[in-house]
């Protein structure tokens, strides 16, 4: 039997290890470190299919400019410790701590990027 489905690594990660399940790429814009032999979607050919899973942390709009930089700063410095990369890596997470501005920048490209398309489908909301 064929199958092919789009799995977050890390549901999946056990059942690539066993050899129950194979992974053909990731969607990463490099290896994963979990599935290094796993080629990337780029390189077999189909950039357009790259994507990232990515997680944040958000505050609310008119949270005070000291408050979210120091709060940012607590984040990334734990996310950069060896006992959270690690507990991390259990759920085949690898943190990628980036600033928030490179950030800021990530979520207008996926926007645009979603925005484009969600509208080359044709999909419209139903209430």
């Amino acid at each position: 039997m064929i199958a092919a489905a789009i799995m977050p690594i890390g549901t999946s990660l056990g059942l690539v290890q066993s050899g129950d399940l194979r992974a053909l790429v990731t969607t990463g814009p490099r290896r994963c470190p979990f599935v290094p032999a796993v080629p990337t979607v780029r390189e077999a050919g189909y950039p357009a299919l790259e994507d990232l899973t990515w997680f944040a942390f958000f505050v609310p709009a008119k949270t005070p400019a000291p408050t979210v930089d120091k709060l940012n700063a607590a984040i990334q410095a734990a996310l950069r410790t060896d006992e959270v990369r690690a507990g991390m890596a259990k759920f085949a997470v690898e943190p990628d701590v980036i600033a928030m501005e490179d950030f800021a920048r990530l979520i207008a490209s996926e926007s645009d990027r979603w925005k484009a398309i969600v509208q080359a489908t044709g999909f419209v909301p139903a209430d």
